[in-house]
């Protein structure tokens, strides 16, 4: 099978993977990857309202239930900040903006890059181009190694597309960072093509599981090289930890049959049993191995949780809407709001905001832990879901949907994906019938 693309929006879907090194040096991301996805928003209703009943079934457009629920999720979302900007008053103009530089660059398009799965775009396609941006990675990767070993500085700069609003970090280019967090010792850590190195963590896992699936050996072997190498260069340890444990979740919960069952229930029990000294071995080893490799991050994240989980009780309903800019000095003045996912989720969004995140994520996660047993395809997207789940412990992950946008479209094609989920059951009572 040919994975060259072969319609409109596989083109724009393979070029936009294989070029990221050119737009992300012209600092263009967070301006044509938003546009990128409501334009393939665009096509799908396009087709869809223009559908007839001779219109060919292969041709036709059909929105899966699990794509409606992530749109209203967003919906709702949007109607969060709308609540929340009338509750302190800071008028219809800052809502706009708010609009159109947040939630359209981040939140929207965790719902419109699935809904772009319902057009024909192949998975093969984004395998191979992942492929080939993992070879480019690799490569740049190596490079930026040796520029730290020979003490050669990345260069750094602002793309001048910052006229397009949102944080300045969106458009610096900057492929490697030599640093610490709060005085910590220096250390080399990659960012390639993302804004923050945490967030290469999360695009590597993505590229990683994406190019697994790759049917040419060689392009698979240098994809899922090329995206552990982003991973573990990133120096992220909520994504290192990905690598590992994505595969072991995705197989448990793609093979839980009667004896796995009975194992997890057994373990519950003698788990359940020994909870106590577990919980506080777990944070011991945690403080001592992980912790401590950027200990004052770690303590500054966990007082900005704290902070943001007090101040939510102020808007408990719809939220703040907006980030608070400069915090106290007991969070280093980090801005409220930011570094913790479900702390930031209730402080910006409120009880509305998180039950319609929570559920959409959840209900996608069922039907792709469902259908992964049948399909791999959903089993890759099950991949990925477990990747953002993971992620949500150390980022807030719609900031970073603009990078991981091709993980989306895959989830989109998966929830499209007719697959028989109870097909083995069926079969088997009629077997055991006859």
């Amino acid at each position: 099978m040919s994975v060259k693309p072969q319609n409109f929006e596989e083109k724009l879907v393979w070029y936009t993977i294989i070029l990221t090194y050119p737009i992300y040096f012209l600092g263009a991301q967070l301006v044509w990857i938003p546009a990128l996805g409501f334009l393939l928003a665009g096509c799908v209703f396009k087709r869809w309202w223009f559908q007839t009943k001779d219109t060919p079934e292969s041709e036709k457009i059909s929105i899966p239930l699990s794509v409606w629920i992530w749109i209203v999720g967003m919906l709702f979302i949007e109607l969060t900040i709308f609540m929340s900007h009338m509750d302190f008053d800071l008028g219809i103009p800052k809502f706009i903006f708010t609009t159109v530089n947040n939630w359209a660059r981040s939140w929207a398009l965790m719902a419109l890059f699935p809904l772009a799965g319902c057009l024909k775009i192949r998975p093969q396609v984004i395998y191979r181009a992942a492929c080939i941006l993992c070879l480019q990675s690799l490569i740049l990767a190596t490079l930026c190694y040796f520029m730290y070993l020979l003490r050669i500085p990345s260069f750094s700069y602002v793309s001048p597309l910052v006229a397009f609003r949102g944080s300045a970090s969106f458009y610096t280019v900057n492929l490697f960072d030599v640093g610490g967090d709060f005085g910590e010792a220096r250390q080399f850590r990659l960012r390639l093509f993302a804004n923050f190195a945490n967030n290469l963590g999360i695009i590597g896992n993505i590229y990683f599981f994406l190019s697994s699936q790759e049917a040419n050996k060689k392009w698979r072997w240098i994809g899922t090289i090329g995206g552990a190498a982003m991973v573990v260069g990133s120096g992220s340890r909520s994504t290192i930890v990905c690598l590992v444990a994505v595969p072991i979740a995705s197989w448990l919960l793609t093979n839980f049959g009667w004896y796995i069952q009975l194992i997890v229930g057994l373990l519950s029990v003698v788990i359940g049993m020994i909870a106590p000294q577990l919980i506080e071995l777990m944070q011991t080893a945690w403080d001592r191995v992980i912790s401590g490799v950027r200990r004052s991050s770690e303590v500054v994240r966990k007082r900005l949780a704290e902070v943001t989980m007090n101040r939510w009780m102020e808007a408990p309903i719809w939220g703040h809407g907006v980030v608070e800019e400069k915090g106290p000095k007991y969070t280093e003045h980090m801005p409220i709001g930011t570094h913790n996912h479900w702390p930031d989720l209730f402080y910006l969004h409120g009880v509305v905001g998180f039950l319609a995140f929570t559920f959409a994520i959840v209900w996608g996660f069922i039907e792709l832990t469902l259908k992964a047993r049948k399909s791999a395809i959903a089993k890759t997207a099950l991949n990925i879901y477990l990747v953002l789940l993971i992620a949500t412990a150390a980022v807030d992950i719609q900031l970073a949907s603009y990078l991981y946008w091709q993980g989306l479209i895959l989830t989109g094609i998966a929830f499209k994906e007719d697959v028989p989920i109870f097909a083995d059951r069926q079969t088997r009572t009629l077997s055991f019938k006859s």
